[in-house]
């Protein structure tokens, strides 16, 4: 009885010692990330490559479509590996150089390029893409973000993880892989942004044009912890802070259009095209498509007709979700730090490690 009693007392004791010695974090914040070290990013699609140059350390191989196969310095080859640092030239439109190794192969009518590359080198990247001349603490920021949209949005594609353009976020290999961005991301290694105890749902733009957007005024589905704020006019240096685009009748996919319903963020969310309503989002996805993203910049619009055209006046570019960039960078320039600028933008998640 007392050996069992003692048993008894010592499993209590050693229970007590795990919760006061184990880490209340871990307990209260259980990491789930992916613990890979490397992403697959497809790169230089907006090219639609058929021929290409790849140069490595020690060769240049001339890579050309044919059929659904590769001619690689005139050998038929299905598909092409080169490890290391890579430079890819397509004439007469980019040279970019990529670390990590590439593959490519043939896939519906052009060349499908696929950089592998460590999860650190891609952020230093897309940091320098998306942040552009900034504060060092919009930087850091950035990086927080980006490295907290990466790990949430893994296989965003079925073949690979992201593409290089906005869709998931700007990557340009070492071309922007500058000294700034990649002290960024080393001094905020480790920090995510964190919906409780799971990673936060982020995003980021451009110019939100004054005031960030609600999720719901994106999204069918609400997220409650991404709301909208007051950017208190931080961005209003940005280029697209305020917008005006005419199309003309001739030009115009539609001959009626009327605004519906207007969310308290501003942003359209019901719109009537030809009698037929439509998301204000998906319009503004559908006429950026159709006339390029620099058009109807936001879905923070008006519209009114005039003799020969419609006019469109708006506010902002992009989305207006999270972190407002152009706002970022002039909270930092007056002194604001990354855990304030991200507070900022995402009240009710928190930045930490």
């Amino acid at each position: 009885m007392v050996i069992k009693l003692l048993c008894i007392v010592s499993n209590i004791t050693l229970c007590f010692l795990f919760f006061i010695l184990y880490p209340l974090s871990s307990v209260l914040y259980p990491l789930t990330l992916d613990t890979r070290s490397t992403i697959d990013v497809r790169i230089l699609e907006i090219f639609h490559p058929k021929e290409l140059t790849v140069t490595t350390c020690s060769d240049t191989f001339s890579i050309a479509l044919v059929g659904n196969s590769l001619l690689v310095n005139s050998a038929k080859k299905t598909m092409f590996f080169s490890r290391n640092e890579t430079t890819i030239a397509i004439k007469d439109k980019i040279k970019r150089t990529y670390r990590g190794t590439i593959k490519i192969y043939a896939l519906m009518a052009e060349l499908v390029i696929i950089n592998r590359v460590s999860i650190e080198h891609y952020c230093a990247s897309v940091v320098g893409a998306e942040m552009g001349i900034a504060s060092f603490e919009a930087w850091k920021a950035q990086a927080i973000v980006s490295r907290t949209y990466l790990f949430g949005n893994l296989k965003r594609h079925n073949q690979y993880d992201f593409c290089d353009l906005t869709h998931c976020q700007v990557y340009k290999g070492r071309e922007s892989e500058t000294d700034t961005a990649k002290n960024a991301v080393e001094e905020t290694e480790g920090m995510f942004i964190w919906d409780g105890n799971k990673l936060a749902e982020v995003y980021y733009h451009s110019t939100c044009g004054g005031k960030t957007a609600n999720s719901s005024s994106i999204f069918k589905e609400a997220n409650e912890s991404l709301i909208s704020v007051s950017d208190s006019n931080y961005c209003e240096d940005s280029p697209h802070y305020r917008w005006e685009w005419n199309l003309s009748y001739a030009d115009a996919p539609f001959k009626e259009l009327q605004v519906l319903k207007r969310a308290l963020d501003g942003r359209v969310t019901e719109i009537k095209v030809h009698g037929v309503k439509e998301r204000g989002w998906k319009f503004r996805m559908r006429i950026g498509h159709q006339f390029g993203w620099n058009k109807l910049r936001s879905s923070w619009f008006f519209v009114e007709k005039k003799d020969t055209y419609f006019l469109f006046t708006g506010k902002g570019l992009g989305h207006g979700l999270g972190m407002c960039q152009w706002g970022a960078k002039t909270m930092a320039a007056q002194g604001k730090t990354c855990e304030e600028i991200l507070k900022h933008y995402f009240p009710k998640l928190q930045a930490r490690q």
